[in-house]
C-alpha cells in the first residue's frame, strides 16, 4: 500500500530503545508523589507510560525473530544470559537501592523465555512440552514483564508463519492484561482506571505490520545498542534517585 510506513528490525528496536527511556524517565522521576500531583503531570506521567508498553512486546517479537533466524542458538542463549546477569546489579540497584531482590531484569526474562521457545522446539511429547512450557512461563513470576511477556512470545512463535493471526492473538492477551489490571486495581479498593496506560499495548500493532522482514544494517553497533544502554541506563537513574 504507497504510504505504508515499511521498518526494519533496527529501526523498530531503536524505537523501543526510545519507549523504554520515556517509560523509565516517567516511572523513576515522576511516579513519587504521583497520586498527589496536578493533572498536568498525572497525563504527562500516564502518556509518558503509554509510549513505554512499546518496549516489552517488540523486544519479544524480535527475541522469536532472532530464535528462529540466528545462525548460532548457543551464542544467542549465552548473550542474553551474560547480559542478563550483568543488568541485574544496575536493575536492582535502581529500583531497590540493593541487591538482595527477588525481582530480576528483563533480560533475564527473554533468557528464560529463550529456553522455553528451545523446549517448544525440542519436545515432541505435547503434553510434556506444554507442561514444560507452561513451567518456564511461571518461573518468570519474578521477573520485570513476567508470565505476560513469556506467553506474548509463545504466541508470536506459533503463530510466527501468519502475521494477522499474530495480531489477533497478542490482541486478546493486550485486552486481558487491560482488563485484569483495571481488575486488580479495584478489588483493592483503588481507581480502576489507575493503569489504563497499559493499553498502550496496542500501540504495537501498527509496527507488527510496517516490520518488513529486513534486519537492516550489519554493524556491530546495532547488535550490541540494546544490551549496552539497557544496564547503563539504569546506572544513570540510580545516581540519580538514590545520591542527589
Amino acid at each position: 500500500m504507497t504510504g505504508t510506513p515499511n521498518l526494519n528490525r533496527n529501526q523498530i528496536k531503536y524505537l523501543a530503545i526510545i519507549a523504554m527511556l520515556i517509560d523509565h524517565i516517567a516511572m523513576f522521576l515522576l511516579s513519587p508523589g504521583i497520586a498527589e500531583a496536578s493533572w498536568m503531570k498525572v497525563a504527562l506521567y500516564a502518556a509518558m507510560r503509554v509510549i513505554g508498553r512499546l518496549t516489552g512486546p517488540i523486544m519479544l517479537f524480535f527475541l522469536v525473530e532472532g530464535f528462529v533466524h540466528t545462525s548460532s542458538r548457543f551464542k544467542y542463549g549465552a548473550r542474553l544470559l551474560v547480559f542478563g546477569l550483568i543488568s541485574q546489579v544496575p536493575y536492582a540497584l535502581s529500583h531497590y537501592n540493593t541487591l538482595l531482590v527477588l525481582d530480576f531484569n528483563v533480560i533475564i526474562t527473554l533468557f528464560i523465555t529463550f529456553l522455553m521457545l528451545l523446549a517448544c522446539e525440542k519436545i515432541e511429547n505435547r503434553t510434556l512440552r506444554v507442561i514444560v512450557t507452561f513451567v518456564f512461563i511461571m518461573i518468570t513470576f519474578c521477573c520485570d514483564w513476567g508470565v505476560i511477556g513469556p506467553f506474548m512470545a509463545w504466541l508470536f512463535y506459533q503463530y510466527r508463519d501468519d502475521r494477522n493471526v499474530q495480531i489477533k492473538a497478542y490482541s486478546i492477551i493486550c485486552a486481558i492484561q487491560v482488563i485484569s489490571a483495571a481488575f486488580f486495581l479495584a478489588s483493592n479498593g483503588l481507581h480502576w482506571y489507575g493503569e489504563l496506560w497499559q493499553a498502550g499495548l496496542f500501540l504495537v500493532i501498527p509496527f507488527l505490520l510496517w516490520y518488513n522482514g529486513e534486519a537492516g544494517s550489519r554493524k556491530p553497533i546495532h547488535k550490541w545498542a540494546f544490551y549496552i544502554i539497557y544496564p547503563l541506563h539504569f546506572i544513570v537513574f540510580w545516581l540519580i534517585k538514590f545520591h542527589t
